[in-house]
């Protein structure tokens, strides 16, 4: 009798570390349901992200691609721009040279009528004389 009353006492004790084991185990079926569940967002986030690195790169690259293109064309007017400065340059200094040779022929010019001034003058005093 006194073995009968420790198999069923054994039964229960295993009764009791069965239903705590099945417990656990139900904790850790859902746990893993959990992490399963978090581990399949966090690919979809993963993925998604990686879309939206990859947009951006792109956009990083055609933002780039318009600068340098932009940078390009800035620097041709500027090459443009230092043509045409050098050209005004020259134009201005051969335009400065134009108005010294004028006003050489223009003081030539007041030197031969302060000349032929003074000999009409010369001359109608002369008449006046006469």
């Amino acid at each position: 009798m006194r073995a009968m009353e420790i198999i069923k006492q054994k039964m229960v004790e295993m009764k009791n570390q069965n239903e705590k084991l099945s417990s656990e185990n139900a904790d850790l079926s859902d746990r893993v349901q959990t992490l399963s569940k978090s581990y399949e967002e966090l690919i979809i986030e993963n993925e998604n992200l990686a879309k939206e690195l990859k947009e951006l790169t792109k956009s990083s690259q055609n933002t780039e691609d318009e600068l340098t293109a932009r940078i390009n064309i800035l620097k041709e007017d500027l090459h443009e721009a230092d043509k045409r400065a050098d050209n005004s340059e020259r134009q201005v200094v051969y335009l400065l040279k134009r108005v010294q040779q004028q006003e050489d022929l223009v003081a030539a010019y007041m030197e031969d009528y302060k000349g032929t001034g003074q000999f009409i003058d010369d001359s109608m005093n002369e008449l006046i004389d006469i």
